[in-house]
């Protein structure tokens, strides 16, 4: 009789201990899944904000200072494009901004701006505009002994060389007109040697 007793209590217990430790195994299960969904969640909110600082891209400003650049782009569009390309080598957060020389074609013995060459000056205003606006923009005008007969009493070489000096100061003419300062504006001393038959003006940050 005590022994039934005995198994009988026994079974009961039994019964009990097994619910209890099946209750605990899952909680500790569903604490380990929280616990994995939370460290998933940090991961991936990390993950995202490492791209969203990766995905940002460097942008003008007052703090950043102008430096001169390596590449020269002739013409509106190809300014343009190389402006994009330079933004887009500089790192975010830059104080410094490579400034791509702007090349003014001319046709020959013609010294006007033509509406390209306006709007080219223009692109590379609007970024010297949106720096902090110390750096000196140098004209730099380009000459050669050139093939058409040169006035009387002058060499061909003087000849193409003062049109090339006329140019250069239309471009500081339109540079004052647009509201850049004297001080930070310097014609080339001397025309510079054109490669072949080209002519033009270089404008570039010194």
């Amino acid at each position: 009789m005590k022994l039934n007793n005995i198994f009988k209590v026994a079974v009961l217990a039994a019964l009990v201990i097994v619910p209890v430790s099946c209750q605990s195994k899952k909680k500790k299960a569903e604490e380990a899944a929280r616990i994995a969904a939370e460290e998933a969640a940090r991961q991936k909110a990390a993950e995202e904000e490492a791209a969203r600082l990766a995905a940002r891209t460097f942008e003008l400003s007052e703090a950043v200072t102008a430096v001169a650049g390596e590449t020269v782009a002739d013409g509106a569009e190809a300014y343009r494009e190389a402006l994009a390309q330079a933004k887009k080598a500089t790192a975010y957060g830059s104080e410094t901004f490579a400034v791509p020389t702007a090349g003014l074609l001319y046709a020959n013995e013609m010294c006007s701006l033509s509406e390209d060459a306006k709007e080219t000056l223009k692109e590379f205003i609007n970024v010297w505009s949106a720096t902090d606006k110390k750096a000196v923009i140098l004209i730099e005008a380009y000459s050669n002994d050139g093939t058409k007969t040169a006035p009387e009493g002058a060499s061909k070489a003087e000849h193409n060389a003062a049109i090339a000096v006329e140019r250069a100061n239309l471009v500081k003419g339109w540079l004052f007109a647009n509201q850049v300062p004297a001080r930070n504006v310097k014609v080339a001393a001397n025309p510079r040697k054109a490669d072949g038959d080209q002519k033009r003006v270089n404008v570039s940050i010194q």
